[in-house]
């Protein structure tokens, strides 16, 4: 009897070791790259400048799935129903992954999804038109005060970072402002040209392509690219407010999957195809590995959380 156990026993284990000997390594196929915007946008453009450097260090192509709608919030939930397999990764931007929770019910937060690589953080600059009397961010901040609710200020959405960085400026500040929502980035410049409104704040990029000029830009140093634009800090304000991007999964992955993931991000976006196509846009190689980039975002979930329900944009409650 114990001799036919023994047989069963190792028949079986043998069994096994054929099973895993015959799963192929990860990758054995595609890799796709859920992108929660449309084509032609700031994190669309981010994404593919990953996808030939990540393809090639994968060994397999990395295709983009653009899923648009709810300010990203149904590509990210797509996202984080996918099978924790290594084979449906996304690109995590700070709206969908980190405010859209935050504004309201979307079925996810960013505990739905295992951080791989952060590889990209611009900071916001407030810009004007050329034109405009405002010299500095104080000469903006004496007339919110000395003219309460009458600065007009735009931005991409309600609950948006370009909304939520300005709140967070005249609360700050103790002046108030008057929040001139759009659709877009693209329509909020069509507004302020066309004087609807008197700034935004937005990535520095859009400075430069429509001519406007920078008063003050939210990080703690000045950027290379504009070294003649002071920060928030150097006007007493020292707040810090950011597009920031990276790579994430469904929660889950095996672990062996997740290593060879968070590997091939930090290979891939260090590569110099990767690092010249993100310095054209000015927007530089700023990485973070996995737990880094997952501790980042959990601390501005908590920054930004507090900010919210004081503005009572919290649709949840």
């Amino acid at each position: 009897m114990k001799s036919k156990q023994l047989l069963l026993c190792a028949g079986v284990l043998s069994l096994c070791a054929t099973n895993l000997a015959a799963q192929p390594a990860f990758p054995g196929r595609p890799v796709t790259l859920v992108v929660p915007f449309g084509p032609g946008g700031t994190s669309d453009i981010m994404a593919r400048f990953l996808q030939q450097p990540l393809s090639e260090v994968l060994g397999q192509p990395v295709v983009i799935d653009n899923k648009a709608g709810a300010g990203g919030a149904i590509g990210m939930s797509a996202l984080a129903r996918a099978p924790a397999d290594g084979y449906t990764i996304g690109l995590s931007v700070i709206g969908p992954e980190m405010l859209q929770p935050n504004l309201k019910k979307t079925g996810y937060t960013p505990d739905s999804f295992d951080h791989l690589c952060g590889t990209y953080d611009v900071p916001l600059m407030m810009m004007v038109r050329p034109e405009v009397p405002f010299k500095t961010l104080a000469d903006v901040l004496a007339q919110a005060k000395a003219q309460p609710g009458k600065l007009a200020y735009g931005s991409s959405g309600t609950g948006t970072v370009l909304h939520l960085s300005m709140a967070m400026l005249l609360d700050k500040a103790g002046a108030e402002g008057l929040h001139v929502p759009y659709k877009s980035s693209g329509e909020m410049v069509t507004g302020l040209l066309g004087q609807q409104i008197g700034l935004f704040n937005e990535t520095p990029a859009i400075s430069t392509q429509y001519k406007l000029r920078g008063l003050a830009v939210f990080s703690d140093k000045r950027l290379a690219a504009y070294p003649e634009v002071p920060t928030a800090a150097e006007s007493g304000l020292p707040l810090q407010a950011s597009v920031w991007g990276g790579l994430i999964a469904p929660r889950g992955l095996p672990a062996p999957i997740r290593q060879k993931l968070e590997a091939a991000c930090h290979k891939a976006a260090h590569s110099d195809a990767y690092r010249q196509q993100a310095d054209k846009v000015n927007t530089p190689l700023v990485y973070r590995d996995g737990k880094a980039y997952e501790a980042f975002v959990k601390a501005e979930q908590v920054r930004y959380s507090g900010l919210i329900q004081s503005l009572g944009l919290d649709e949840k409650q």
